[in-house]
């Protein structure tokens, strides 16, 4: 706690500069605090020490926390709030932040300590902008009376600290990433134990080791190493490891069991010692270099046939020996400047003097370059981008830079990076080979681009592996149970019918409910949204979700009073809940607590939490329990279809993930939060509605599915759903009318046949339900339509695509439901 002693001064606000000018010009009178004569002397004390001062400092005092504030952090401040935060109350002045620094102020104030926070993110809005600042700060109480009087606080902004130090991360794990691109394979030998070591996958791939050489001894080393080089390289080692050095490095030849092929092997290594200078361990990075070196031995031949060459021109031709001279000088001064391809050009752009670099990397001669201008060296795609260049330096330009496509001799392209200089007579230019940095940039591309799709082949693998698994367990019962059925109808036997029956009924409603779960997670599952009265549905599923959970769970529902209501599908919601709490259920083997909560939430701007949400208002349903908890982990891929952590046999794993896709279709979403041990909690948002109530459509009433010879018009391009339809309906007394596309039904609709509903397929070829539902209607207005599917694409969800009249009916359905639904929709 600060403990402030009295001024020697009266004169408290003296000096400050543009702060302490600030604060003598106010009126103090006119807020809570009074003239500055009659402020206490510990608030006197602290604003002397804080106008006197370079390192940021802020007071806040009294109960409305009135602010002081020096240059120093004035500088920290946009025009948002200075000056106008002199003075000003805390609460009122820094509202954004307030859930961040409220409580700890009111730590402060309420004698409970100071508070010391180090890159803290507090965001702020400064010159019109959020910006996400660091601060590393303190709060400090000031003493008054035995009470605490005011908060005194010491702060930095450390937002560029913060970011150097994310980009320093971000740098190591680009290196970490570009050596296992690189293939430098890592090696630790431990020297106490008789050359036990351990190797990295790259240092196996380089020696042409099999993956499962876990060590090797010495022996095995020595015998990979050529013969030529063996004793030189053991004995290099053994005099490194008997040594007093640290750092070793050697480069030899190793001859690959893998594949028998000679492969030049670089080592560089640092030998870790004890106290008494003992080699203990020795860790080191093996790189394949035999290209390098196959091409330094290239290039030292090609330069010593070079040599000899010049050696003999100079023997034979003495009487050029003063150009030679003055070439060898302008050459001299040319290589100066760069030891990549150098060029003289006159001011046309004609070449004029090259250097040997030409030669070895395109691979024509000094003669066939010279005296003639880039042009026919240059890629056609390139389009006489030298020429342009050329002529922005003779325009004026310093300096130009850029890169082109040149042929080598053999027919090939070099990509050649290029600065050029000109001077009164003549352009000098460097041409650097980046042929390969461009080749490992496409390489590093290209498998950026496998490993992306590798990721996503993987997650389709996990899909459809899943989906293949549950389809064919039910599919196996249904097959089989029609098996039966039919051995036992060709034995002329009947009995067990029902329960062979019973028994693909059975397996075949699950298939329907997997298949509503994966288009609930693909939010693809066709909705039908109603305004919700979420307190009312949560309460009517009480008693299910009490016989549900078992009598050793406690069940506990917090309704808020003066809920918002929500447009959403009733059945998905209750689905929802109901999943929610068994997984619960499932997570309190031993009993527990489950607590069904809502509330209305207001959300101002995307959070952490709720990333996929706008800002606008939901109401909320929090399911928690006190069960066993996941790790962040599990909890991370929760909402992954067919992601279980019970049992085989005991979950489809898309419980969550249905109810996320629910969510996300209904403008919602779904979060988890729960730690091992500790329980889990599921919040559901789902958006505020603001419509009226919306009527429901109740079949209670309608007495028996017998038809008074209505006409139904069926266009369904699958024979054997087509053929079922009908049959029901011509059961059920209908006159029946029947068509394979919408083409065929429209020509029907166009006759003068009496037709009193319309059912249809929405997917049709030729033209699609709705397309045909469409221009039904502008020749039979007030035309009943029900549509079928077994999907719904975007559009089909989409608002306004079910007009007054129309109704929908998911696949698969039971007859007697659809027999209901057509019995409903033609009597009115």
């Amino acid at each position: 706690m600060l403990k402030i002693n009295r001024p020697t001064s009266a004169d408290f606000l003296a000096g400050g500069g543009e702060m302490g000018a600030l604060m003598r010009a106010y009126d103090w009178s006119r807020s809570p605090l009074g003239k500055p004569e009659t402020w206490p002397q510990s608030l006197r004390t602290a604003v002397r020490i804080l106008l006197n001062t370079n390192h940021p400092m802020f007071i806040w005092w009294g109960p409305d926390l009135i602010q002081f504030y020096n240059d120093a952090y004035r500088q920290t401040m946009g025009p948002e709030r200075h000056p106008s935060a002199l003075g000003q109350g805390g609460r009122k002045c820094w509202a954004e932040i307030w859930d961040i620094i409220g409580p700890q102020i009111q730590q402060v104030m309420s004698g409970r300590g100071a508070t010391w926070h180090e890159d803290q993110l507090v965001p702020v809005t400064r010159y019109g902008k959020l910006e996400q600042v660091y601060w590393t700060y303190g709060f400090s109480p000031i003493d008054e009376d035995d009470g605490i009087g005011g908060v005194l606080v010491v702060c930095r902004d450390v937002t560029d600290e913060h970011r150097a130090a994310a980009k320093l991360r971000e740098r190591e794990a680009e290196l970490a990433r570009v050596q296992q691109l690189g293939r430098i394979g890592g090696l630790e030998v431990d020297l106490r134990t008789g050359f036990r070591n351990r190797r990295s996958p790259e240092y196996l791939l380089i020696h042409g080791l099999p993956p499962d050489a876990a060590n090797e001894s010495h022996d095995d080393w020595v015998k990979r190493i050529h013969p030529e080089d063996r004793e030189a390289t053991e004995k290099k080692f053994r005099d490194a490891v008997a040594g007093n050095v640290r750092d070793y490095s050697v480069q030899y030849r190793i001859v690959r069991p893998s594949d028998g092929e000679t492969r030049w092997i670089s080592v560089k290594s640092t030998i870790e010692r004890d106290e008494n200078g003992k080699a203990i361990r020795l860790t080191g990075a093996h790189t394949d270099v035999t290209e390098q070196v196959v091409v330094d031995l290239a290039l030292r031949q090609s330069e010593e046939r070079f040599r000899k060459l010049a050696d003999e021109l100079a023997e034979l031709n003495a009487t050029l020996a003063q150009r030679v001279e003055e070439k060898t000088r302008e050459r001299d001064r040319i290589w100066n400047v760069s030891q990549d391809l150098l060029v003289v050009a006159d001011r046309d752009g004609v070449w004029r003097t090259v250097n040997p670099a030409w030669t070895k990397t395109l691979g024509w001669s000094e003669a066939e370059l010279l005296n003639r201008t880039s042009e026919w060296l240059e890629h056609p795609d390139d389009g006489g981008q030298t020429r342009s260049e050329v002529n922005k330096l003779i325009q004026g330009d310093l300096t130009v830079k850029f890169e082109g496509r040149f042929r080598h001799k053999d027919g090939s392209y070099r990509w050649l990076s290029w600065t050029g200089v000109p001077d009164r007579d003549h352009i000098y230019a460097v041409a650097r080979d980046v042929t390969a940095e461009k080749a490992a940039a496409e390489r590093l591309k290209a498998a950026e681009e496998a490993l992306l799709q590798s990721q996503k082949m993987e997650a389709v693998g996990q899909l459809t592996g899943g989906i293949a698994h549950d389809f064919n367990n039910l599919l196996t019962g249904i097959v089989g149970s029609l098996d039966l059925l039919q051995t036992r109808l060709n034995q002329g036997r009947t009995d067990n019918f029902a329960r062979y029956i019973n028994a693909a009924m059975t397996s075949a409603n699950r298939a329907a409910a997997l298949t509503h779960r994966l288009l609930a997670f693909a939010r693809r599952q066709p909705l039908i949204p109603e305004s919700v009265d979420v307190n009312q549905l949560v309460v009517s599923l009480e008693d299910l979700l009490r016989r549900t959970i078992g009598e050793t769970i406690d069940l506990e529902i917090t309704a808020s009073d003066d809920l918002w209501r929500t447009l959403c599908d009733p059945n998905q919601l209750e689905s929802a809940l109901l999943n929610l709490a068994i997984n619960a259920r499932d997570a309190m083997p031993d009993g527990g607590k489950l607590t069904i909560s809502t509330a209305n939430a207001h959300l101002g701007n995307v959070t952490a939490d709720t990333p996929a949400l706008s800002p606008g208002d939901y109401i909320c349903i929090v399911v928690s329990d006190t069960g066993v908890g996941m790790s962040a982990q599990v909890a991370a891929r929760a909402f992954d279809p067919f992601f279980t952590t019970k049992p085989i046999g005991q979950g489809t794993g898309l419980g969550l993930s249905m109810i996320y896709g629910f969510a996300r279709q209904s403008n919602g979403h779904v979060t988890i939060d729960s730690k091992l041990g500790r329980g889990t909690s599921v919040r559901l948002y789902l958006p505020r509605y603001d419509g009226g109530t919306a009527q429901q459509v109740s079949a209670v009433g309608i007495a028996g599915h017998a038809s008074a010879g209505e006409t139904v018009l069926v266009v369904e391009d699958e024979p054997v759903v087509r053929g079922v339809i009908l049959e029901m309906l011509a059961e059920q007394g209908y006159r029946t009318l029947e068509a394979i596309d919408g083409p065929s039904g429209l020509r029907i609709l166009r006759t003068k046949q009496r037709i009193d509903l319309l059912v249809t397929d929405v997917g049709l070829p030729g033209i699609n339900g709705r397309q045909l539902a469409d221009q039904a209607r502008e020749t039979r207005p007030g035309l009943k339509i029900l549509f079928i599917t077994g999907y719904a694409e975007s559009i089909a969800m989409s608002d306004g695509f079910l007009e007054e009249g129309m109704e929908m009916i998911t696949k698969p359905f039971e007859l007697d439901n659809l027999s209901r639904r057509i019995r409903a929709m033609v009597s009115g």
